[in-house]
Formats: C-alpha cells, structure tokens, sequence
C-alpha cells in the first residue's frame, strides 16, 4: 500500500492503522495525515492521544492537523476553556501539523504550509473550532490574557515519510521570517520552532508514545495482595508527595486531567470534605499525620511490575486514578502555594492492575459507591457521648 518507503516506518503505519481499526481502502494520503497528526500531537502532550479527528483540519487548505495546547491540555472546543481555573496561570502553545508522501522535497508545499498558517494566526484563513477557540482565548473581555505569564508559542511540524532530504539553512530561516517579521503576529505569538520530520525522527517520535504511559513509583511500606482471576497484581502502599508527582504532574508542572478520565466526580473545589483535607495539610501539627487523616487514592492501572533490581520501585503502565480526585487537587494546590512543603508527606494509595473491562468498571463503581454518613458522625460528638 505504502509503495517507496522506509520498511520500518511502513510497519508503523500497518500498526495504527491496526490501533484505530483504519481499512486499507482508505485513500493512504489521509491515512498518513491522520498517523502524522497522532504522532506530533501525542509527544507534544506527552500521553497517547486517540481522538485524532478533534485535530484534523478536515480538509482544510494547506494544513492538516492543528492542536491548541494549555497547560499541557488539549482545548478541543471553545467550551472546554471553561475548565480552566478561575485563577490559573495559563501556558499556550498552539501546534500546527501538515504531512506529505511526495517521494521528493516540496519546497512550495512546505512554503504553503507556513503562509497558511500566518493567514490562521491573523484570522484571514478560519478553520472552525480552532479559529473560534482562539477568538476566545484572545479576546480582551475575557480574563483568559490577564492570566497567561508568557506569549503564546506556535510550532509547526512539517513531515515528510518518503524523502531524504536535507533543509537549505536559509530556506528555513526564510520561512521563520515570514512569522518573527510580522507586526501584527509579535505581541500576539512567539515562534518556538519549525520541525522538518523524515522517516528517522518519525519513527523515534511514534516509539516515544508508549512510554508515556508508565511511571516509576517508589512505594514504602508496600504490601502486594493476593492475586485473584483478572488482577494479577494488586497493592497497598504508602507513596512519598516526592515521588508522587511523577505521577500526577507534566512536564509543564501542571497537574495532568486526564488521569481522571475514569474519575465519576469532577474537582468539586470550597465544599466541606475539601476543606478539611486543606486545612490538614495547612496545620503544622496535623499534617505529618495525613496519611491516617486521609482515605488517600485508589489507582487502576493496565498493568504493575516490579523493578528488576531496584527494591519497592514499580512501573505503572497506562495509570489512572478513579478515587482520590479531591485529595489530589487539594495537594497540587498546596504544591503549588508552598513547593518544599509537602515532599515527605506520605499518601496511602491501593494500586490495582486489571485490562478486564467488566472487572474495571466493578472497580470504579464500587471505589466511589460509598453511604453518606454525616448524621452518624453525630456520634463523634462530645454532647452526644456525654447524653449516651
């Protein structure tokens, strides 16, 4: 099907097209956009992203994918800017994606691409929802550019997967100059590069992926349960704040949403349960004593193993948490506020480990399926001891 290419990258290509269930009839120019747009827009949010037509351009002239990046998330439609933090300091970065299978070097197309996307930026090309995302975002009424605390930066990513060609320096520089010469874009945007990907620096990107997905943890005082039929391996563990954030921040210090994807309750901020967990961590003398204060997380992963070497490290593979939502948004604010307060303090976290669906969704049921409690906890009460 992929005639004239590198036998690796076409057995890339053969595997998502297999990932995504994407016939062969296809016509392989959209087949291989839709694999470049997965690609570039995976190592820019560093996880494996799946719903590739959120990105596409459909069609649109000169640009096939485009992916609007705030604080490592991904704002698919201009609702979802609406999740963003009353007060958050937001960090932009908006990603433009075009490939090709021409087996030689198309400067002209390479050019087109770059000029279609100054025409974007400048609101003279509209590509819906990215251009009405972007209206948002920059429009004076809102209050989303008082809180950005730098300009936002624009990457393009031009691949190519059937040349070996190298860039004229003065080709590239021409191309980054009709971005950095414009007045109308030099308050408005930043460039931060223009990528010219082959079939090497493909192939490295789209093995970079499943990495993504697996963090080490370094769990102290841990307790393996015993096996049962779909969960080879379960836990019990404490987890330092020092080595949690491994696990719950990006690379841009963020906290990482989709890690409560599988999660039934939203960040629910002021309510009294969080409050309390707030002012645990903000009491001197209570806070070593958060991990008995606290019911902590309870982590589902695809799979656990164990450190070959290295004792009470586990890698685990395609994590997620589906209870602890409020607990983990609480201490990534105090990390935010105070950085060096919280990095002994310890978390109790059940980690679990099942590809079963039936069984995961058994899982996140019964981990958030709980009986409100609050008359009995009357009982605490010292009057009520007292009449008792």
């Amino acid at each position: 099907m992929f005639e004239n290419m590198d036998i690796g990258l076409k057995a890339k290509l053969k595997e998502f097209m297999k990932k995504f269930g994407i016939d062969s009839s296809v016509v392989k120019d959209k087949i291989f956009e839709n694999f470049g747009n997965y690609v570039v827009v995976s190592n820019i949010i560093k996880k494996d992203f799946k719903d590739i037509n959120k990105i596409s351009t459909n069609g649109a002239h000169g640009i096939d994918g485009i992916a609007i990046c705030i604080n490592g998330r991904l704002i698919l439609e201009p609702q979802d800017l609406n999740r963003l933090g009353e007060d958050e300091k937001l960090k932009v970065e908006i990603v433009f994606v075009q490939s090709t299978l021409r087996s030689s070097f198309d400067s002209q197309k390479f050019s087109s691409f770059v000029d279609c996307v100054v025409d974007f930026l400048i609101g003279k090309l509209k590509i819906n929802p990215f251009s009405e995302i972007l209206d948002e975002l920059l429009n004076e009424d809102n209050n989303y550019i008082d809180n950005l605390v730098e300009t936002p930066k624009i990457s393009l990513y031009f691949l190519s997967g059937k040349t070996s060609h190298t860039l004229d320096s003065d080709f590239i520089s021409s191309q980054k100059n009709k971005i950095t010469s414009r007045e109308d874009l030099k308050d408005k945007f930043r460039l931060n590069d223009i990528y010219f990907w082959q079939k090497d620096e493909i192939k490295s990107a789209y093995d970079r992926i499943p990495e993504y997905h697996k963090v080490n943890l370094k769990l102290y005082r841990n307790i393996q349960l015993e096996s049962k039929p779909d969960i080879e391996i379960s836990l019990l563990a404490a987890i330092k704040f020092s080595g949690l954030k491994k696990l719950i921040l990006n690379t841009e210090g963020s906290l990482k949403e989709e890690l409560f994807v599988e999660n039934p309750r939203f960040y629910l901020r002021g309510t009294s349960v969080n409050l309390d967990i707030k002012n645990t961590l903000d009491d001197h003398n209570l806070r070593p004593y958060f991990i008995y204060l606290n019911n902590g997380l309870t982590i589902l992963c695809d799979a656990i193993e164990r450190h070959p070497i290295q004792q009470d490290i586990f890698t685990l593979i395609y994590p997620r948490i589906i209870n602890g939502c409020q607990t983990t948004h609480i201490l990534y604010e105090k990390y935010v506020e105070d950085p060096d307060t919280l990095e002994d303090l310890e978390i109790i976290a059940k980690i679990i480990a099942t590809k079963n669906k039936k069984m995961k969704e058994a899982i996140i049921f019964a981990a958030n399926n709980q009986n409100a409690i609050d008359k009995d906890l009357q009982a605490l009460n010292e009057f009520h001891k007292k009449i008792e």
